[in-house]
């Protein structure tokens, strides 16, 4: 990852050294392709802290490129958990040597590595669209505490959106129910094909 994102500085490869083998050997951890990526997508969208908006927007987006990586990764392989992913145990010397003379990192360990990659870098795409070309549509409903912290959000950040609010009729209230999967939850949002129902504990 240090080199498909060309982060340069050694120090930031250093800091994922030890996600080997769950954490150091220790498989009842994530994968360290999973642990590794998620330190990337914040790196990736690291901002000066002094910028309040732009780092509040960056680690809003950190949050989400890794939540999408770890849901693809799940769907894909089955789990992040490495004892899950591979049959040997990393805690023994002997353990440890039949998984590199096996060569199934080859087979897996690589594969659970370029998966990550892809998804950073498929987030990383998309976020470089213009922001005007994604349209957001924010779903309320009258007296929700989470729908107006999320507008309030997307105001302090400069988002433009349109609100649809379930007072708006039958429709509204039956799209609400589509987007959030059944549970009627929100607010909705919708930003270009992606959705995130609720919004800071909604």
């Amino acid at each position: 990852m240090w080199e498909a994102f060309d982060l340069g500085n050694e120090d930031m490869l250093w800091s994922c050294i030890a996600f080997t083998g769950g954490i150091a050997g220790q498989q009842q951890a994530p994968c360290g392709a999973v642990s590794a990526g998620a330190v990337c997508a914040g790196l990736l969208n690291r901002r000066p802290p002094e910028d309040k908006q732009a780092a509040k927007q960056a680690r809003l987006d950190a949050r989400e490129d890794a939540a999408n990586m770890v849901k693809g990764f799940k769907e894909k392989f089955g789990s992040i958990v490495c004892r899950d992913l591979i049959p040997y145990d990393f805690s023994t010397p002997d353990g440890y040597r039949q998984f590199q003379e096996s060569g199934i990192w080859k087979e897996k360990c690589d594969k659970y590595v370029q998966f990550a990659i892809e998804k950073l870098y498929e987030s990383e795409s998309k976020r470089n669209l213009p922001r005007n070309q994604q349209k957001v549509v924010i779903y309320t409903k009258p007296g929700c505490p989470y729908c107006a912290a999320a507008k309030q959000d997307m105001e302090e950040r400069g988002v433009k959106y349109e609100e649809r609010s379930s007072q708006e009729g039958a429709a509204v209230v039956a799209e609400i129910k589509r987007l959030s999967g059944g549970s009627g939850i929100v607010p909705v949002i919708v930003t270009g094909d992606g959705v995130k129902v609720g919004f800071g504990g909604g």
